[in-house]
């Protein structure tokens, strides 16, 4: 049952990285879904109540510090609640963890949205490139809900292959 979550959240997190690339939105039905994952998987493993509201707790401090960096343009919503989704299931021990995962795979989707945009006029000839090239544009904004997803991936995926 818990591969079957493992694999559920994975899903999910790869569907809301092509939402992210293709319309830079994050679907809240998908997000909502990921938390309520975690819960089945907490309520399953018997995880104690002190440790569920170590990851509730976090969950709010990056729902909370995402809010301001939202209030002040910095920061996407979805990527706020996406980020929240995220730190629930890692917790406060991973935290830091995720957050250069999502750092750095962030960076590099910044830069390739701008190599893809200095590149764009050159790909006119070939329309699957361009539309490639489209997807990452940095014109249209670094998808970050991708870092996410990709560190979300990398800490449900052990879930998943471990014990399936």
């Amino acid at each position: 049952m818990l591969d079957a979550i493992g694999y559920a959240g994975c899903a999910l997190l790869l569907a809301l990285a092509c939402f992210d690339l293709h319309a830079r939105r994050l679907p809240n039905p998908l997000i909502a879904g990921l938390c309520l994952l975690y819960v089945v998987h907490a309520r399953i493993e018997a995880i104690p109540l002190s440790a569920f509201e170590q990851h509730a707790a976090a969950a709010l401090v990056v729902l909370l510090g995402g809010t301001l960096l939202y209030a002040a343009g910095r920061i996407g919503g979805g990527d706020v609640k996406l980020a929240s989704a995220l730190a629930l299931w890692i917790g406060p021990h991973g935290a830091l963890a995720a957050l250069v995962v999502v750092s750095l795979v962030g960076l590099g989707l910044a830069l390739a949205g701008l190599a893809a945009d200095r590149f764009a006029r050159y790909a006119a000839p070939l329309p699957p490139l361009v539309w490639v090239l489209e997807l990452v544009s940095a014109k249209r904004g670094v998808p970050y809900g991708v870092a996410l997803a990709l560190c979300g991936v990398i800490a449900l995926l052990p879930l998943a292959l471990v014990i399936g």
